[in-house]
């Protein structure tokens, strides 16, 4: 025991002992204190900042299921269109649980790629800045780690809303190609049409490995022939008849898909008399009985011309089957109304950020380029296909912003796949630039990157076009003071004639 005086008063103090062996001291009265500097609970409010004060520390424990709440509020008006609000409901979701929900997570993910979709009036940029945003790789993570929870007919749907963002994430997409491979003889054909066309589009196609790599650093299996494993039951479909309702705009969707894994030739089995594509082109052109369905079909027209222009330029063995496919009355008619009607409504809103920061340094570097032009072969009535970057001698510069498979291994997507395999067969040189490795660069790396591309491909510098488009000075360089006076006289206007 101690003893201790305060204000003329004896006061014992007891001091414990703790199990660390440190000694903790507590006062037995707490008239010890003068009763002026005692501290009261409205002294302490009184020198908390306000935000403190709305916090109620006493508030009970939160309700232990947030789904209902968080799934309400991502399907309220306001928030279903606009993609912060929607990030933001995720955000609050985490906040207040321990663990994320996996229905929030693939509401969220979801509806992020739908907003995307290719009807979408967001330009390419916004696609980009919102994957590069902290919050978005935030939940692609957390959908990550609970992708064994992940339900079986979710796949399909985030698959596709990957494709729509063009975002590749690596340790995920395993999951879910599994899921689809493992349950391809359940989907319907138009679920199994969206698949292949999201699996294309994402770039996992090709004669090349395609492995990814996983949370625990370790690599995936090899799935490059998962587009032709979903293919083959397309043609066994066709050729069984069980094709469960599936419309013109799956039938379509999976014939461009079939061409942009340059699987033109592939047939059900070694012996099949008919390989799948022209099946596919068939029954999307029997959902068109006259005009008018074919002028109002949307991405139809586009898929269907498409494939008849890209089996044109690479001329495959099935060549004539896929082209006889098409009734000649549909081809005039897709070939018609191609520059004004479709064309037009199927290029993406805007630049992306990678093409603008190319643009910057072919600028810096004085090299002449024309971005987002047309290409074709010279004999070509109409132009199908376009550059990011069209130089001369028939140069072309293209910009993937795909995420690689891992670390230094970059795929391009589908798309510039199918593109950079047309302009070849055209008689152009293709240089695909990817993002991942582009942005480690500094400004000066990347005009000498494009210095050493110019050198390489054989650029050829248009002095002439050089001088016209040299910008001028329009006004006459002087001193502040002697700028010259505006002329008083003019001439007497011309006689009238008589």
């Amino acid at each position: 025991m101690l003893r201790a005086v305060a204000s003329k008063r004896c006061h014992w103090i007891r001091s414990q002992k703790c199990l660390d062996g440190s000694h903790v001291v507590l006062r037995a009265f707490a008239s010890a204190i003068p009763p002026g500097s005692m501290v009261n609970l409205p002294a302490l409010r009184a020198k908390q900042p306000k935000e403190l004060l709305r916090t109620d520390v006493f508030q009970a424990i939160p309700v232990e299921d947030l789904t209902a709440e968080s799934l309400a509020s991502l399907a309220h008006p306001r928030v279903i269109t606009d993609p912060s609000r929607i990030l933001r409901v995720y955000l609050r979701h985490i906040e207040n649980g321990d663990k994320a929900d996996i229905d929030v997570l693939v509401r969220t993910v979801t509806q992020l790629g739908f907003l995307f979709d290719p009807n979408s009036f967001f330009s390419s940029s916004d696609r980009q800045r919102l994957t590069q945003h902290r919050d978005f790789k935030t939940l692609m993570h957390d959908l990550t780690e609970a992708r064994e929870s992940i339900p079986s007919a979710a796949a399909p749907v985030l698959l596709y809303s990957m494709a729509c963002l063009e975002y590749r994430c690596a340790p995920l997409l395993p999951t879910l190609l599994d899921i689809i491979e493992r349950h391809q003889a359940q989907w319907s054909t138009s679920v199994l049409s969206l698949a292949l066309h999201s699996t294309a589009s994402l770039g996992i196609l090709g004669s090349d490995e395609v492995r990814f790599e996983l949370m625990d650093r370790s690599i995936s299996r090899d799935y490059k022939d998962i587009c032709r494993s979903l293919v083959m039951e397309l043609g066994h479909r066709c050729q069984s008849g069980s094709i469960d309702g599936a419309c013109l705009q799956d039938w379509a969707r999976a014939s461009f898909a079939t061409v942009m894994a340059g699987l033109y030739d592939t047939k059900t089995h070694p012996g099949a008399s008919l390989p799948v594509l022209p099946q596919l082109v068939a029954n999307a052109c029997r959902h068109v009985p006259e005009q008018t369905e074919l002028d109002e079909s949307g991405w139809a027209q586009f898929f269907l011309y498409q494939t008849l222009y890209c089996t044109d330029v690479e001329q495959p063995e099935a060549e004539q089957e896929i082209k006889r496919a098409v009734p000649m009355w549909i081809q005039e008619r897709l070939h018609h109304r191609w520059l004004d009607r479709i064309v037009l409504h199927a290029q993406p809103q805007g630049a992306d950020d990678l093409q603008r920061d190319i643009d910057s340094s072919l600028r810096r570097t004085n090299t002449q380029s024309l971005i987002n032009c047309s290409a074709g072969r010279d004999w070509d009535e109409q132009h199908c296909w376009f550059t990011g970057f069209l130089l001369e001698p028939k140069l072309a510069l293209e910009c993937d912003s795909m995420m690689p498979l891992s670390a230094g291994t970059p795929r391009t997507s589908g798309w510039l796949a199918l593109k950079s395999r047309l302009l070849q067969k055209m008689g152009f040189t293709v240089i695909t630039i990817h993002r991942n490795l582009w942005d480690s660069l500094s400004e000066d790396q990347k005009d000498e990157q494009i210095m050493r591309i110019r050198v390489t491909a054989g650029y050829k510098h248009d002095r002439a076009r050089e001088k016209r488009e040299r910008k001028m000075r329009q006004k006459a360089h002087t001193y502040k003071g002697i700028e010259s006076k505006r002329k008083d006289w003019h001439p007497d206007p011309p006689p009238a004639s008589e």
